[in-house]
């Protein structure tokens, strides 16, 4: 089983409360170690730099969006880091965007709100294991 506490996440998106509802979810799912970035470039750098677990990221962002930045990091001339697990997460879904994301190297796509439990089921979905929700998370809780 995976401790969540051994798990490195990586959140990004250029607004400021979706980054934060993200971390927040990630939180009570039991994740300590979450770096949260405002954009896709920036995202580029951490990813080269760091082994991250999982990531959630936006679709839509300005300068690099979602699609931008996973055709980058699946490249096969990227780190070795850029095969992380992906959740995309959009307030826009539709069947092209889905489709597109999943083309791309996307594990899970979410819809804007969603749960904790939503949350969860991706991670167990992503992560080798499974996954649980930890006793007390109100896996209904909406927290974007």
């Amino acid at each position: 089983m995976i401790l969540p506490q051994d798990l490195k996440a990586l959140v990004v998106d250029d607004n400021a409360y979706a980054r934060a509802a993200v971390a927040a979810t990630l939180r009570k799912l039991g994740l300590v170690s979450i770096d949260e970035l405002t954009g896709a470039a920036a995202a580029v750098g951490a990813i080269q730099a760091t082994r991250y677990d999982i990531m959630f990221m936006d679709w839509y962002m300005p300068e690099m969006n979602g699609a931008a930045l996973l055709e980058v990091i699946r490249d096969p001339r990227f780190s070795a880091h850029g095969r992380v697990p992906v959740v995309m997460i959009t307030a826009y879904p539709n069947r092209e965007t889905m489709a597109r994301a999943r083309q791309l190297g996307a594990g899970e796509v979410l819809t804007k709100p969603f749960t904790i439990a939503h949350a969860a089921a991706a991670l167990a979905r992503l992560l080798p294991d499974g996954w649980q929700i930890p006793a007390d998370a109100d896996p209904g809780q909406v927290l974007l």
